[in-house]
């Protein structure tokens, strides 16, 4: 059975979810089963199900998750849940003009980091002028990717 690479955003203005549809259509483009997913549909539980997964997240007002994403942390914080199994990376898009510049993504990323994932690549955090750091972001993660695709077994 190929990978599936999830692919998921929180976002309240919605530039996280732009360019979480566009890392879904490189994948695609790249062969990757993907699934484009708004964290408002994604409960904690069903990343232990999960092998590999992006997470494009904004971060609002001091620190904390988007709308769309609250129950998903809040839910995720107080989890009891092992995602050894799970290997993930995080871009987060904030604004420097904030305290807890990309808090959201910060703590995301440590939360499923204490859970047992495993970072593809270090947590990305853009600012304002995103595209060139989201550039980079995806042009590492996808060949770190690309390295633990599983076969698509023959139909021999």
């Amino acid at each position: 059975m190929q990978d599936t690479l999830h692919i998921c955003f929180g976002t309240m203005t919605g530039n996280a979810e732009t360019l979480a549809t566009e890392a879904h259509e490189r994948a695609q483009t790249d062969g990757w089963s993907s699934r484009l997913l708004n964290l408002m549909d994604v409960a904690p539980g069903d990343l232990t199900d999960w092998r590999l997964a992006l997470f494009v997240v904004s971060t609002w007002g001091d620190g904390e998750p988007p709308d769309d994403a609250a129950d998903f942390w809040y839910a995720l914080e107080s989890a009891d849940l092992d995602l050894s199994g799970l290997t993930y990376s995080v871009l987060g898009l904030g604004d420097k003009d904030y305290d807890d510049f990309n808090g959201f993504a910060r703590c995301l990323d440590e939360r499923l980091a204490a859970l047992g994932a495993t970072r593809l690549i270090d947590r990305v955090e853009a600012d304002l002028d995103f595209e060139d750091t989201y550039a980079e972001w995806v042009n590492r993660v996808f060949p770190q990717l690309d390295q633990r695709r599983q076969p698509v077994p023959s139909a021999d």
